[in-house]
């Protein structure tokens, strides 16, 4: 199951009146005092407020009407919570957040980890009841700031088509539909479909620190199969399955190809954990954190392997450990 640490992220502001809201952050040094942390919205990327660290502290003050979620920005790092009236107290160091809502949400969180964490459960059942307990979550918390958090998570987290998705926003809140994060999972949904198991690859370009530009069309189809990982250094399943691929390539040497497409990243974490986890196939790293990628392929979570054949064509998607594998010997017959 895919596993989620919750202090969160933002969507919307939910509200009916004005009222005042407090956040008080406790960072764990000093090594933030003098910065300027920022208060954001996520669905639009809105700064709400700035404030500087002092004494390994800062505070936000404003208007909260029903609550929304919010990312706090300090030192690079993005941290997640909902902001809601009253107080806030947003312990980093702890990665908790207290108010009556951060509280219902952590123990939502407890709940969903413990699913995960049942070894009896299957990674399809782990999946389904996860899925299920963010329909639960959406459904119990319509009138505050959970729900639009919980709803968006929903579509993203389930492979919804575009039609699908249309119903649901239907009998949604009005105000919903106006999400980014709604947009955004329609997208995600009409990309699958076009990147779809029998579909040709979908080409695109990145530019690397060089200034060289790399596209995915220089290593697929070119007559050879070709597997695609979309990675992340700080992603721990991604890592994992680096030896799988090793494993895989050590078996078949050059019958088939790699290609490492460092996605969510930044370069510099890139190249090191390029080095640690000796990574010798290509990987196209870019300037930034790379999403365009991940966004042209519908790509809602990582690892995310694609198998091209050798004019292009996609075989398979989403597959990882032994069915990757065994889907790799089929496909090399």
């Amino acid at each position: 199951m895919k596993k989620f640490s919750f202090i969160f992220t933002v969507l919307l502001l939910l509200a009916s009146c004005s009222k005042g809201y407090k956040v008080t952050v406790t960072m764990p040094d000093d090594s933030n005092n003098g910065e300027t942390a920022f208060l954001t919205n996520y669905d639009t990327g809105d700064t709400i407020a700035t404030a500087t660290v002092e004494n390994q502290m800062c505070t936000f003050e404003g208007d909260a009407a029903g609550g929304f979620f919010a990312r706090l920005y300090v030192g690079g790092n993005p941290y997640g919570f909902i902001v809601e009236p009253g107080e806030v107290k947003l312990n980093i160091a702890e990665g908790t957040a207290v108010s009556p809502l951060n509280d219902k949400i952590a123990a939502w969180s407890k709940e969903m980890q413990t699913i995960a964490d049942d070894s009896t459960l299957t990674e399809q059942e782990n999946d389904a009841r996860y899925a299920e307990g963010l329909k639960k979550l959406y459904e119990g918390n319509k009138d505050n700031a959970i729900g639009p958090w919980a709803f968006c998570n929903y579509l993203m987290y389930k492979d919804f088509s575009e039609s699908e998705i249309d119903a649901l926003v239907k009998e949604a809140p009005a105000e919903y539909a106006h999400l980014k994060r709604v947009a955004k999972a329609k997208n995600a949904a009409h990309q699958l479909t076009i990147t779809a198991e029998g579909q040709k690859f979908t080409d695109f370009e990145v530019k690397a620190e060089d200034g060289a530009m790399q596209k995915l069309s220089d290593y697929v189809g070119k007559g050879k199969v070709v597997v695609v990982d979309f990675w992340a250094s700080w992603c721990p399943p991604c890592r994992a399955e680096i030896p799988k691929l090793q494993a895989l390539k050590q078996k078949y040497g050059d019958k088939f190809d790699v290609l490492g497409i460092a996605v969510w990243d930044t370069p510099e974490d890139t190249r090191k954990a390029i080095q640690e986890l000796n990574i010798t196939w290509p990987v196209i790293v870019g300037t930034h954190k790379l999403t365009e990628p991940t966004d042209l392929y519908g790509i809602k979570a990582i690892p995310h392997i694609i198998v091209f054949g050798p004019d292009g064509t996609i075989l398979s998607r989403g597959l990882t450990g032994d069915a990757l594998a065994a889907k790799l010997a089929e496909a090399l017959k």
